[in-house]
């Protein structure tokens, strides 16, 4: 190759940028890196204050024997919730790769900022094999992948809910376990406090393996996994409302 050549790929190389979506977030460029740590530590700070949270079942994300990392799903109810889960979690060394939707691409800011800080956008309306590649990717560099498949906030118990089943199948392409999480206390739908502060409670199950499964075919397993998984989600919130009288 020549020295031209070699010129001409490294000013197309700096012409792309970095590749936030290709590359592990401990391997992001250093003012990337700072940025992130700035970042979630306001983050920390004002949640601490304003939307302090309690967490249960954090061991359960103890890295598995394989170095793979793991998609853990929640229930959605507001746009606290995010929020206070990833940054808590960061807090305790664990860093979070969350999937948003591709809408806010549209967003220069905010599209600038959500790869910086580890986020991966994802078209919902198609087959977006760019977003399903980095999931996988990111599973199998030792990653958490967090996705809501209930795909927008549930405001209400009364709200009809179409489930998007995606997440198994990217954890069956890295062969990584779906971990369950659930949250109370982000929204108050019913006006039930005293007061409107929130004071959300997170829940994080047991990781859920493919091998546990029943179904041996691969779609078997992805509709079963979407099954069992959601259905530990909903157990893991009901257990929260049943400890918290009054939250939602």
């Amino acid at each position: 190759m020549s020295d031209t050549q070699t010129k001409g790929q490294t000013k197309s190389s700096k012409r792309k940028g970095f590749d936030y979506l290709r590359n592990s977030i401990v391997n992001f460029p250093a003012s990337a890196r700072a940025l992130y740590a700035f970042v979630f530590s306001v983050l920390h700070a004002f949640s601490s204050i304003v939307y302090p949270t309690t967490f249960r079942g954090v061991e359960n994300l103890k890295a598995s024997e394989d170095g793979k990392g793991a998609v853990l799903i929640m229930n959605h109810v507001s746009m606290v919730e995010p929020v206070v889960f990833i940054v808590g979690l960061w807090r305790r060394g664990i860093r979070i790769r969350p999937l948003y939707k591709i809408d806010f691409e549209k967003i220069a800011p905010a599209r600038w900022l959500f790869r910086r800080v580890g986020g991966i956008p994802v078209d919902r309306g198609s087959a977006d094999l760019k977003a399903l590649k980095a999931c996988r990717d990111a599973l199998k560099r030792g990653e958490y992948v967090l996705v809501y498949p209930e795909g927008t906030r549930v405001k209400n118990d009364e709200q009809p809910v179409e489930l998007h089943g995606g997440f198994a199948m990217i954890a069956q392409m890295a062969g990584a376990n779906v971990i369950p999480c659930a949250v109370v206390g982000a929204a108050d739908p019913y006006r039930t406090r005293r007061t409107r502060r929130r004071m959300p409670k997170m829940a994080i199950g047991k990781p859920i393996s493919f091998d546990e499964l029943e179904a041996t075919d691969r779609k078997g397993r992805i509709s079963e996994m979407e099954r069992v998984a959601m259905n530990d989600v909903y157990t893991l919130r009901d257990e929260l409302r049943n400890d918290y009288p009054g939250l939602w």
